[in-house]
Order: C-alpha cells, then sequence, then structure tokens
C-alpha cells in the first residue's frame, strides 16, 4: 500500500469513528483547541474532497458550537 492510500485510510477512519460513542476528545484539549482541530480537520477534507468525512466533521462542529459558539469557517483555498 503506498503513503497516499494508506493516510486516506487513516484519515476516513479516524473521522468516521467520531460518528460514534467510541471517540471522546482528549481531557485536556479545551475549546479552543477543539475549534482549531475541527477547522483544520474541514479544510483537509474538503481539499482532498472527502466529502462523507466533511459531513462527520461538521456535526462535530455543530455539538461544539452548542456548548462555545461559533467555530472559524475560514478555509484555506
Amino acid at each position: 500500500m503506498d503513503l497516499k492510500n494508506f493516510t486516506e485510510k487513516i484519515f476516513i477512519g479516524s473521522v468516521n469513528i467520531m460518528k460514534t460513542d467510541e471517540w471522546k476528545w482528549p481531557n485536556r484539549w479545551g475549546h479552543d483547541r477543539k475549534k482549531e482541530f475541527l477547522t483544520d480537520l474541514l479544510n483537509y477534507a474538503k481539499e482532498n474532497e472527502f466529502w462523507e468525512q466533511a459531513a462527520v466533521i461538521r456535526d462535530v462542529t455543530t455539538e461544539i458550537e452548542k456548548e462555545t459558539g461559533p467555530v472559524s469557517s475560514n478555509t484555506e483555498e
């Protein structure tokens, strides 16, 4: 398996688990770190056309926004 396929598998699997109850945020991450992570993750998903994973990330972002307020929508284009 080449590095690109491996990276894609890891990315897809890592994001898809966010749909389950098995996934939890690291205890030491505050709201700002979560927002930064989700923004970066969504940018990567969009840039690489992982549309299903982008939807999962948006769902998680919505949950965080309910707790903390809007997550930055700035995307690197």
